[in-house]
C-alpha cells in the first residue's frame, strides 16, 4: 500500500502541471483575442478623426485649383470666396448679353434685369460640412464648379417685355396713302417676335453665365398697323373728311382787320394735298401740314400774320444820314400768328363728324407769338463809337459801285454778341444776280478780270479794318495776291465765297453795331458799343521790294495787263489793353507780289 501510494503521487503533480499550463495557454489566447479588436478599434477611431479633420479643413479652407464660374478661389476662406464670387461673377452679370430672335436682336443687361449671384449658396457648395469621401475628394483635389445664379422672374419679364417691340422683325404695318382724293391701302403682315413666357421657362429660374448671345424662343410678332385698323382709319377719318369742301372763316378773329369778313374755302382736293398721314406709335392719324396750311390761308384771304419783333439795333445806313446817326433800339414786341395745330385739329374734327356746309366751317385760330430776344436796352451796351475805317472808290466804274452799293447795304445793322464771331461771307448770304450783284473786277489765278460780286474785297478790307481798331479779336482775314493802293499796306483783305473770309470775334462784354455806308466816294464801317479795349496800331517800313517784271502769256484764258504796284514785305502790330492789362501783340507780316505786265500771245 505504502509503495503504491509513492508510486502514485508524481502522477498527481504531472497532471496538476498539465492543468497549470492548459490554464496559461488559455490565458494568454484570451489576451490575443481581446487586444485585435481593441487595435481594430483604435485604427478606426484613428481613421475617423482624420476623416472629419479633414472633411472640418474643407469647411475652413479652399483648395487649390478650384473655381466658381471661371472665378479663382484657390486657397480662400469661405469669406474671402464669397466677396471674390461676388465681385467676379457680378462683374459677368454687368456685361450686356445680345437677345436674339429671328433677325431681331437687343442688348440686355442681366444684373439690371433681375438676374443675382447667390454667393452663399455658391460657396457653401464647396465648404458646406459633408463626410462623403468622393465630394471630400473632389474638394481636396481642386475643382470646377458653376456659381448659384438667381434670377427675379417678374423683373427678368419686365425686361424682355420692354424689347418685344425692337426685336419684333419681319412685320409690316398696313400703310394707308392718297391717290388724289381716294385712299388706298397696303395689307399687313406677321413677323417673328419674341415670345416672353416662353423665353422665361426656357431659362427656368437660371441664367447661363458665360454666353455673349442667347436665343429667345420665337413666336409670332403683329404689326403695329393691322389691316383691321388701316380700316377703319380710312372708314371713320379720310373717307368723311375728303367727301366735301372745308371753309376757315376769320371774321372774328384778330386776323380780321387785314381783311374783314373773308373765308378761304379748300375743296377735297385741296385738303388731300395738305394732309400728311403719320402711324407715330402705331396708331394711324391725319393732319395738315402747318407750312401748306398757313400758305394757303395767306394765299386766299391775304397776310394775317404779324410776326413777332425781337429786341435789337437799327442805324441809318444811308449816304446823308448815316454820318450823323445814332443807334436806334427796337424794343420787342409780341406779334400774332395763325395757330396751325389749332387748326389742324379743328379741320379734322369737323370733316369727321358734319355733312353741312357750316358744320364744316371753322373760325381761323391765332395765337399770341412771342419774342425770343427781349433784352433791355441798357443790357446790350451799344452807346459809342468805337472803331471805324473807310476807304476810297470809284464811283465811275457802276457795276463795282453797285456791289460796294449791295454790300454796305447787307452789312449795316449788324449785331454782334458776346463772343459770337461775324462772317462776312454769311452776312452777305448769296452773291448772285438775284441778289443785287454784278460782274467787276477781280483777281482769278493772278489775272486781272470780271467776275460776279468784284469789288467785295473793298468791304471786306473796310469791315477787317474797323474790327481791328475797335478791338475785335481777328478770327479770319487773307491779304490780296497784289497791293492796290487805295488800301492800307499790310492791313487789307480779300473775300471769295466759299474759300476766303473775313471773320473777327467779340471778345468784349458788350454787344456791337456795325453801321456801313457810301458817300460817293469812300465806304465807311463804323463800330458802336461801349469801348473796352485801348488799341494801338503800327506799320513798320516797306521791306524786301520785288520790281515788276513783264510777263509773256498765251491761250484763250489769257487777259493782257499794264502793271501795278511792286512787290514787297509790311509787318503790322497791333496792342490791346483792358483796365490796364495788355493782351497778346497781333503781329500781321505780308508779303505781297510784284504786280507784273502781262502780254498775251
Amino acid at each position: 500500500m505504502a509503495a503504491a501510494d509513492k508510486a502514485h503521487k508524481p502522477a498527481k503533480a504531472q497532471n496538476v502541471a498539465k492543468k497549470t499550463n492548459g490554464a496559461a495557454a488559455g490565458l494568454r489566447g484570451s489576451r490575443r483575442r481581446r487586444l485585435i479588436p481593441a487595435a481594430c478599434t483604435a485604427g478606426a477611431a484613428a481613421l475617423l478623426l482624420a476623416w472629419g479633420g479633414i472633411a472640418w479643413w474643407t469647411t475652413q479652407h479652399i483648395a487649390s485649383g478650384t473655381t466658381v464660374s471661371g472665378v479663382d478661389v484657390s486657397g480662400l476662406s469661405p469669406k474671402e470666396a464669397r466677396d471674390r464670387v461676388s465681385k467676379g461673377v457680378g462683374d459677368q452679370l454687368a456685361q450686356p448679353v445680345t437677345l436674339t430672335v429671328g433677325q431681331g436682336s437687343s442688348e440686355l443687361v442681366p444684373a439690371k434685369s433681375g438676374v443675382s449671384v447667390d454667393t452663399d449658396a455658391s460657396v457653401k457648395r464647396l465648404t458646406g460640412f459633408t463626410l462623403n469621401p468622393l465630394t471630400l475628394a473632389q474638394r481636396l483635389g481642386g475643382q470646377r464648379t458653376d456659381a448659384v445664379v438667381r434670377v427675379d422672374s417678374t423683373a427678368l419679364r419686365g425686361a424682355l417685355e420692354d424689347r418685344v417691340g425692337t426685336m419684333a422683325n419681319g412685320a409690316v404695318s398696313a400703310t394707308v396713302t392718297l391717290k388724289g382724293t381716294k385712299p388706298v391701302t397696303t395689307p399687313a403682315s406677321n413677323g417673328i417676335g419674341l415670345d416672353v413666357d416662353a423665353s422665361l421657362k426656357q431659362l427656368d429660374g437660371t441664367w447661363p453665365l458665360g454666353k455673349k448671345t442667347l436665343a429667345m424662343a420665337e413666336g409670332t410678332a403683329i404689326p403695329a398697323v393691322t389691316d383691321e385698323e388701316a380700316s377703319k382709319f380710312v372708314d371713320g377719318t379720310l373717307t368723311p373728311l375728303l367727301s366735301s369742301g372745308l371753309t376757315v372763316n376769320t371774321a372774328g378773329t384778330g386776323a380780321q382787320s387785314k381783311n374783314p369778313g373773308a373765308a378761304a374755302a379748300f375743296s377735297p382736293q385741296d385738303t388731300a394735298e395738305m394732309l400728311r398721314i403719320s402711324a407715330d406709335g402705331g396708331t394711324l392719324s391725319a393732319g395738315f401740314d402747318s407750312t401748306a396750311l398757313r400758305d394757303a390761308i395767306v394765299a386766299r384771304v391775304g397776310q394775317v400774320e404779324t410776326p413777332a419783333q425781337n429786341a435789337t439795333w437799327k442805324i441809318d445806313g444811308s449816304a446823308t444820314g448815316a454820318p450823323g446817326a445814332r443807334p436806334q433800339y427796337l424794343p420787342a414786341a409780341q406779334g400774332k400768328v395763325i395757330d396751325t395745330a389749332a387748326l389742324s385739329a379743328s379741320l379734322i374734327k369737323a370733316g369727321t363728324s358734319a355733312t353741312d356746309a357750316a358744320g364744316r366751317t371753322v373760325t381761323l385760330p391765332m395765337v399770341v407769338s412771342e419774342p425770343t430776344v427781349t433784352t433791355p436796352q441798357n443790357e446790350w451796351g451799344i452807346s459809342e463809337a468805337i472803331g471805324e475805317f473807310a476807304t476810297p472808290y470809284n464811283s465811275g466804274d457802276a457795276p463795282r459801285t453797285q456791289n460796294l452799293t449791295r454790300g454796305a447795304e447787307l452789312v449795316n445793322g449788324t449785331v454782334v454778341k458776346p463772343g459770337e464771331v461775324f462772317s462776312l461771307e454769311k452776312t452777305l448770304g448769296e452773291v448772285d444776280y438775284d441778289h443785287g450783284f454784278a460782274d467787276a473786277g477781280v483777281i482769278s489765278n493772278g489775272q486781272h478780270v470780271d467776275s460776279l460780286g468784284g469789288g467785295l474785297s473793298q468791304v471786306a478790307t473796310t469791315v477787317f479794318n474797323a474790327g481791328f481798331e475797335a478791338g475785335m479779336d481777328d478770327t479770319e482775314h487773307h491779304a490780296h495776291q497784289y497791293y492796290f493802293d487805295r488800301y492800307p499796306a499790310g492791313r487789307e483783305a480779300t473775300l471769295w465765297t466759299g474759300k476766303l473770309d473775313v471773320k473777327f470775334t467779340n471778345s468784349t462784354s458788350h454787344s456791337v453795331l456795325v453801321q456801313a455806308w457810301l458817300d460817293g466816294e469812300q465806304i465807311h464801317v463804323r463800330m458802336w458799343s461801349t469801348k473796352y479795349y485801348d488799341v494801338s496800331i503800327t506799320s513798320s517800313d516797306r521791306f524786301n521790294f520785288r520790281p515788276v517784271s513783264t510777263e509773256r502769256k498765251s491761250g484763250p484764258g489769257c487777259e493782257p495787263y499794264s502793271g501795278g504796284n511792286p512787290g514787297f514785305d509790311i509787318t503790322v502790330t497791333r496792342t490791346r489793353k483792358h483796365d490796364g492789362k495788355a493782351l497778346p501783340d497781333d503781329v500781321l507780316t505780308t508779303q505781297y507780289a510784284a504786280d507784273n505786265d502781262i502780254v498775251c500771245s
